[in-house]
């Protein structure tokens, strides 16, 4: 298994999203589709989990400051977008996060197994959730 915490970048399937991320030509409609993952059902896989979180982390970054020590090349990222107007996803943020909370999604499976680190990640996913609907 590779890297996991409970921090966004903690997690390898993050940062194979991020590089996606820094490659894309319209970066506010990576980021919504990467918010708004395609799905025959409404079980959201681990990798659909991790974009979530990584386009919602982002979205953070851009509106408010980069949190939790992200990778360099991320905090670089962030640094040359400054300017870019994500406002409007703020609320796809919200559902976005919400469904990686839900009962529905594999990576909360996976976290609610291990109750020591469980109420960390999921208190950084709310803390992301509270400030956007601030």
């Amino acid at each position: 298994m590779g890297a996991w915490g409970y921090n966004t970048f903690e997690d390898n399937s993050t940062c194979d999203w991020a590089y996606d991320l820094y490659t894309a030509k319209n970066t506010v409609q990576f980021l919504r589709e990467s918010l708004t993952p395609e799905d025959s059902d409404d079980y959201l896989e681990y990798d659909d989990c991790c974009a979530i979180l990584g386009a919602a982390e982002a979205v953070y970054s851009l509106l408010f400051e980069v949190r939790d020590s992200p990778p360099v090349e991320f905090q670089e990222w962030v640094q040359n977008h400054r300017g870019l107007d994500v406002t409007e996803l703020k609320p796809v943020c919200v559902l976005g996060l919400n469904r990686v909370l839900s009962e529905n999604s594999e990576l909360n499976e996976l976290w609610s197994e291990n109750s020591t680190d469980y109420p960390e990640w999921k208190g950084n996913i709310e803390g992301m959730i509270h400030a956007f609907n601030a």
